[in-house]
């Protein structure tokens, strides 16, 4: 006797019922290479490239200026005395206990201030309306650099003050400190697109913040900075 066959229906060989490997996806899922990103992107490669070229550019105008620095330092050391070296070490280490002094007692001093006053710390960029360790309003702060203007035979170095100051004047112009330190608003939408030079030893903050703490402002208010 001859085995039961069940014969196939012809649906079951129809294409359409049959599953589809690609799970119904009709693109390419395949990961592009670089040459396909760079096709796609080419403004943003160019911008990366640009950035990457700066970067280094600025990495190696350090380097070469701290060699020269280095080998200056060397020269003049080479041509003292030894007691002249001795001295000259005994007065930069007195010189750099004393700022770090000062900066440790103007950032302690903030904290307990208990009128109100401005703090500005150079390490994070930012300034402060505080009042007893309160923060009232914290404002993103940018510093000019350091430079040296001569006076004769001598070379002043002018950079942003450590330590405690005073208000001597507020106005829409901006806010000075005993001693020239002038901390002037920026009329750029962000603080971070103003390109303009600061001024050496000087400190810029946005003309919101400045308009924002104005009122508060008066002439013999301490400023800390550390």
């Amino acid at each position: 006797m001859a085995p039961d066959i069940t014969p196939l229906h012809p649906q079951d060989d129809e294409p359409g019922d049959r599953r589809d490997p690609a799970g119904g996806r009709s693109h390419d899922r395949r990961r592009g290479g670089w040459r396909d990103f760079r096709r796609a992107y080419p403004g943003f490669v160019f911008t990366l490239l640009f950035a990457l070229t700066a970067m280094l550019a600025i990495d190696g105008f350090l380097i070469l200026k701290r060699r020269a620095y280095e080998a200056e330092v060397a020269r003049l050391r080479a041509n003292m005395t030894d007691q002249e070296r001795a001295k000259t070490d005994a007065i930069v280490a007195a010189e750099e206990n004393k700022t770090r002094l000062a900066i440790e007692l103007a950032r302690r001093q903030a904290k307990i201030e208990k009128s109100l006053h401005l703090s500005i710390s150079l390490d994070s960029s930012r300034m402060y309306l505080e009042r007893e360790g309160a923060v009232l309003r914290e404002m993103a702060a940018m510093f000019g650099p350091e430079t040296q203007v001569a006076s004769g035979a001598r070379s002043i170095p002018i950079v942003v003050p450590r330590g405690q100051r005073t208000v001597t004047k507020a106005d829409e112009t901006g806010i000075t400190l005993d001693g020239g330190t002038v901390i002037a608003p920026s009329d750029a939408p962000s603080l971070a697109q103003d390109t303009t030079p600061i001024v050496p030893g000087g400190v810029r903050i946005s003309r919101t913040d400045l308009k924002a703490i104005l009122p508060n402002l008066h002439t013999g208010m301490r400023v800390y900075l550390y």
